[in-house]
């Protein structure tokens, strides 16, 4: 596979391998998860972390929802970790059997995706049968699909800026009174919005309980939401 000219994926090696310790652990039933990184000016797609559905996910065959809360708060904190600005890249999921196409439903959440994000998102579907396959595909803004190749860092595709981490040895830790007001300001507005998400995000399961369902599009949007808050 040639990378040259074309948008493609490179996972780190902890997001792949995330993906397939999720895949396994969860088989034979779906699962799926985000995909966080970054967008290249040539619209590569470099996939930092994957995201887990979470405690309280429902998996199912043919079927399964994310536990959004967990997924809004994991996002948050996995975010804060690295030093570059981490944003959604889009989602990944395991389907049935060989199916490896879209259903109508999956359609939909790829759009929301997509739209409002200048090179699109990208959507991957995990098929076993018997041995793992992952077909990654572009999501344009129109919802069109192109088949795209995707890769594993093996230590030289992603550099070294993208995967770094703010505190990595004793040297590094910080005096918190040395702190600029600025970012201890911007850390307490941050924990707020990741606050009032999970408080909505706990009304609106309040409301599925007695009859108004919160569904994946809503959860997969506040996703979005708070992971670009966090990037401005």
């Amino acid at each position: 596979r040639s990378m040259a000219n074309e948008p493609y994926v490179v996972f780190s090696q902890r997001a792949f391998n995330s993906i397939v310790t999720e895949t396994i652990h969860k088989n034979p039933v779906e699962t799926g998860g985000i995909l966080i990184g970054y967008v290249l000016d040539n619209g590569v797609r470099i996939v930092v972390e994957n995201i887990p559905p979470g405690q309280n996910s429902q998996h199912k065959w043919g079927y399964f929802e994310y536990d959004e809360v967990f997924v809004n708060y994991l996002s948050n904190v996995v975010a804060r970790q690295y030093v570059g600005n981490l944003q959604v890249l889009g989602l990944w999921h395991r389907h049935p059997g060989s199916l490896d196409t879209f259903s109508s439903t999956d359609d939909g959440t790829n759009l929301l995706f997509a739209q409002g994000q200048t090179y699109g998102s990208i959507s991957a579907l995990v098929n076993c049968d018997s041995k793992m396959r992952i077909t990654m595909y572009h999501v344009s803004q129109q919802g069109k699909y192109t088949h795209i190749d995707w890769f594993v860092d093996d230590g030289d595709l992603i550099p070294k800026e993208y995967l770094q981490l703010w505190y990595t040895s004793e040297d590094s830790l910080p005096d918190l009174n040395k702190i600029s007001n600025e970012q201890i300001t911007s850390n307490e507005k941050e924990y707020k919005k990741s606050e009032q998400t999970t408080e909505n995000c706990k009304e609106k399961i309040t409301k599925s309980e007695c009859g108004e369902k919160y569904t994946m599009k809503q959860a997969l949007s506040d996703i979005k939401e708070i992971l670009n808050k966090l990037t401005r």
